[in-house]
């Protein structure tokens, strides 16, 4: 199997039509999508908010069910503002919505006005191939559930996806959704979403998981784990459960 791992996008689009030129989409088994594909890390501008959701939205409809599209922190914020941009008889989850400030309901509202609902319920908290896992920024211990195997831990850990993403609007904060202390928030460790990979990071699960969200980490691998966020001058392939890390030309 052969799987494409891109991290981190934040509106770089630059970045993805880079690593469209470096490999053929075509030649993989899956291309996984880590997460964060909002809130640039230059000045915001709404030109390229809209193409960077006309983008995703684009990709997603072309290649189906091979590209998996993780959440990240940088995204959950545009769901949870959801209800104030589109006509909706739900609540936005305001503490969410705005738990970072360049978030603004604004910005939520070009999103939304591209990107509908049951293309938001297509975002994963995690995805597993060849024995990988796969998320945006880890996942702790705490937060796999216990069962007889990997697979059916995965299903389990989904299922508790599904419903803490669908239940945003009427619970103020998931566990899922926590920030840790490490990165201000106030839990012991942040949830797949938030955790750090230099302070919060274990690779206690029985498979090896491969991440984004911390850039530049300090050791960019843990145990049998590794995190891949270079900051949008590289990516992961791995084939048949072996890791490359490419950088771009």
């Amino acid at each position: 199997m052969k799987i494409l791992a891109i991290p981190d996008i934040h509106e770089d689009l630059n970045f993805l039509a880079r690593v469209q030129t470096q490999e053929n989409f075509d030649d993989y088994d899956h291309i996984v999508c880590l997460g964060d594909y909002f809130d640039p890390r230059v000045p915001a501008t709404d030109t390229r908010l809209e193409a960077t959701a006309n983008k995703i939205r684009e990709l997603k409809r072309h290649y189906g069910d091979k590209l998996h599209l993780i959440c990240g922190n940088h995204d959950l914020p545009y769901w949870a503002l959801r209800p104030d941009c589109v006509e909706s008889n739900e609540k936005p989850n305001f503490r969410i919505g705005f738990s970072m400030n360049c978030t603004t309901l604004e910005r939520a509202k070009i999103v939304n006005r591209i990107l509908g609902k049951s293309f938001w319920q297509q975002l994963r908290g995690a995805v597993l191939l060849d024995g990988i896992l796969f998320s945006h920024a880890g996942i702790h211990p705490v937060f796999w559930p216990d069962s007889s195997s990997t697979e059916e831990s995965y299903q389990l850990f989904s299922n508790k996806w599904d419903k803490a993403f669908a239940s945003i609007y009427d619970e103020a904060m998931n566990p899922l959704f926590t920030i840790g202390k490490a990165r201000k928030g106030t839990a012991p460790f942040g949830g797949p979403l938030w955790m750090d990979w230099q302070h919060e990071f274990l690779d206690g699960l029985e498979t090896p998981q491969i991440v984004g969200h911390t850039r530049w980490p300090d050791e960019p691998t843990i145990g049998r784990s590794r995190c891949i966020d270079m900051g949008q001058v590289g990516y992961g392939v791995i084939t048949d459960g072996r890791f490359k890390e490419k950088l771009l030309n």
